[in-house]
């Protein structure tokens, strides 16, 4: 009950990441009913599941599970999309930006899957490479368009608010005997990235922050 409460708490703190589970859960209903009322074939099977992993992955895992859950949607639509729907490009690129550690990876196994994906359908080598060109040109345009947007309040459950006014008290980490090490560790580092932290330092010296505007 009490990681259910963290989760559910962590999700009110972050409104933007809350709405995008909501509209993914109204997807699906919506992909339901269009399936019974309309008469042309989407797959909407896999775009409602898509939808569904999506939400759950948010709920389970935050903004690293957003960035998962697209990933693999991501990779899955290519087999079905005629080769000029880009959608699935700006669905890489928000994962990218949800978890800058899969920037180096996720687009090796997105175009990996577009080049199988291709070649079942037979459409040959010129889509593919239109298809990678409009990657570069996607990819290029947000970095140029849009910067890095980090959350303007930490975003923190409760037992890390803890075990962070103690380091600013002054204690160490092996001083703190409310979880174990490994717990410890492994709490700092999921705040660090859900915070888009990239050291432990930063984080601590934002919480400093907030605490000091409160």
């Amino acid at each position: 009950m009490k990681w259910l409460r963290n989760r559910i708490d962590l999700l009110r703190n972050d409104k933007e990441l809350s709405l995008i589970m909501f509209l993914h859960i109204l997807l699906i209903g919506l992909h339901v009913y269009e399936n019974y009322v309309g008469n042309i074939e989407y797959h909407w099977h896999l775009r409602a599941g898509g939808c569904g992993l999506i939400a759950l992955c948010i709920f389970l895992f935050g903004r690293k599970g957003l960035s998962f859950a697209l990933v693999v949607f991501s990779c899955a639509l290519v087999y079905i999309n005629n080769f000029y729907n880009y959608a699935t490009i700006f669905f890489m690129l928000v994962a990218m930006g949800a978890n800058p550690k899969i920037r180096k990876a996720a687009p090796w196994i997105y175009l990996a899957n577009v080049f199988v994906a291709y070649s079942l359908k037979r459409l040959g080598i010129t889509p593919f490479i239109i298809h990678i060109v409009y990657c570069v040109m996607f990819y290029t345009k947000v970095n140029y368009v849009f910067a890095v947007h980090k959350p303007e309040k930490l975003n923190l459950t409760d037992s890390e608010r803890q075990i962070m006014d103690l380091k600013l008290q002054g204690k160490q980490q092996k001083e703190i005997d409310l979880y174990s090490q490994q717990t410890i560790s492994a709490k700092m580092k999921s705040a660090r990235e859900r915070n888009l932290c990239e050291t432990t330092e930063e984080l601590m010296a934002k919480y400093a922050k907030e605490k000091e505007n409160v």
